[in-house]
């Protein structure tokens, strides 16, 4: 496995410092790694102002992954605040694309766990159109809904992953259901990567609307998803993001006192 970036902490939960090329080239490592069992997440202020009071969460984030990448321009702001370096941004609905494309090119089995039936196959459709030419078109991806609250249906998509044969297996319930989910099965799943990246499907099957590309491009993707759907996020956004800054300085101010009482 490549080395990763020292591992920082924001608000006290994990983030890798990488950038996309080193986060890709985990995955196929690690997917390679027939023998083990790795975990990849990610860290947005959402998730952070949820794991603030989600014990299950912070393990899930602190404990079990492997890696955390920073999804999100709000996790750079509470590191600078925090005096620690900005770590590169990503969000997964930026690069799916590029991600399955990567996995057909390394011949890597990919099997995802996420949304309502028939979404993962519209979704894998439309990204299909999009790379056909570059890669001459995806491999069949495995896939199974989200909806896995009972013992019933989550055996049942462990049990198609399983016998899928996956390298990776990607799960988009949202958090942290997801993260919940990942953290209570993931002895149970063979796949040598296991990674929670949200709604991400749904984007591309057209559940789910983004903001517009201006603005996803200069790296604010809250206010992009904010715009596209108001009524939905107002609170996630507008209450959340100075409530997870707060919570940064005031992270910081606890650090300078700590480091001034040694």
């Amino acid at each position: 496995m490549q080395e990763l970036p020292p591992r920082i902490e924001v608000t006290g939960l994990a983030v890798d410092p990488v950038d996309r090329r080193q986060l890709f080239n985990y995955v196929v490592a690690a997917a390679r790694d027939k023998s083990a069992r790795w975990t990849v997440g990610y860290l947005n202020v959402h998730v952070a102002n949820l794991a603030a009071r989600d014990a299950l969460l912070r393990q899930y984030l602190n404990e079990l992954c492997d890696l955390v990448y920073c999804d999100g321009k709000g996790i750079g702001w509470g590191a600078r605040l925090q005096g620690l370096p900005e770590p590169p941004r990503m969000t997964a609905a930026d690069w799916l694309p590029d991600l399955l494309g990567c996995c057909k090119e390394k011949d890597l089995r990919v099997f995802v766990i996420a949304g309502k039936p028939g979404v993962v196959e519209r979704a894998v459709a439309e990204i299909d159109s999009r790379i056909g030419g570059l890669v001459g078109g995806l491999d069949p991806i495995g896939s199974h809904d989200g909806y896995v609250a009972s013992p019933e249906k989550t055996a049942s998509a462990i049990d198609a992953a399983n016998a899928f044969n996956a390298d990776v297996v990607l799960v988009g319930m949202g958090s942290p259901i997801q993260e919940h989910w990942v953290l209570t099965n993931r002895d149970r799943l063979n796949a040598p990567v296991v990674w929670a990246l949200g709604a991400t499907f749904d984007y591309y099957a057209g559940e789910q609307a983004r903001g517009p590309e201006w603005l996803r491009r200069a790296g604010h993707e809250w206010a992009a998803r904010l715009i596209a759907d108001p009524g939905r996020l107002w609170r996630r956004y507008v209450l959340g993001n100075p409530q997870f800054l707060w919570r940064a300085y005031w992270w910081r101010r606890s650090d300078l006192a700590t480091d001034g009482h040694r």
